[in-house]
């Protein structure tokens, strides 16, 4: 046999002391494809982990801020205040904010406290004082607590149930709303009913 026939299947000829440099070759490549596969479904499921973890904490964040607003609300109470000598009913809202008195205060203090949540530049403010206040009007516009922030949206809205309808809107002349249907996204809206509502009617009904 000539030499150059020799040295042409020196790459490829199984010897009994082991594997040819073509089949060494071949598993190197396999064994790298599998651990490129590996690394890689072990960094998607890393951060799958990390955005469900951080998609759960702001879950479990925002259902906080909610059970709160819920139970103040469920508390709500038709606190009389005067306002240029005319007596209205301490609670008054807008879609991106509410005010209102409610008998969850310091325990302790007990009494009333007046509450105050706002919504602006995906933020959400609080604000809180005790009752009586005189200065109740002037307070209400001093600095406010950031509650919470990277909040989608927050709306409210307030259902009279004489009229059947809901409103964007209610003022301290109207007494209380029979419920207010509450929307922090990306949760779907939720209705808390105020009890002392059947307290209070329209300012100026018969």
């Amino acid at each position: 046999m000539k030499i150059s026939n020799q040295l042409s299947v020196i790459g490829t000829k199984r010897t009994d002391s082991g594997f040819t440099l073509f089949e060494v070759v071949i598993a190197f490549m396999i064994l790298t494809l599998v651990l490129l596969g590996i690394g890689q479904g072990l960094y998607i499921s890393q951060n799958a982990w990390e955005r469900g973890e951080a998609e759960t904490g702001e879950t479990q964040r925002l259902r906080i801020l909610s059970s709160m607003l819920s139970q103040q609300l469920k508390s709500a109470y038709p606190y009389n205040i005067k306002i240029d000598n005319e007596e209205v009913v301490l609670f008054k809202g807008e879609d991106d904010s509410i005010m209102f008195a409610t008998t969850l205060a310091d325990q302790t203090y007990g009494g009333f406290k007046w509450v105050k949540y706002s919504f602006k530049d995906m933020t959400l403010f609080y604000k809180e004082g005790m009752l009586p206040d005189k200065e109740l009007i002037d307070h209400v516009d001093d600095d406010e607590e950031l509650l919470d922030s990277d909040i989608e949206s927050v709306k409210f809205e307030y259902y009279f149930s004489e009229a059947e309808q809901w409103q964007d809107s209610w003022g301290m002349d109207e007494g209380m709303p029979d419920a207010v249907r509450i929307t922090v996204s990306p949760f779907e809206p939720f209705l808390v009913y105020i009890a002392n509502a059947l307290q209070t009617k329209k300012i100026g009904d018969g």
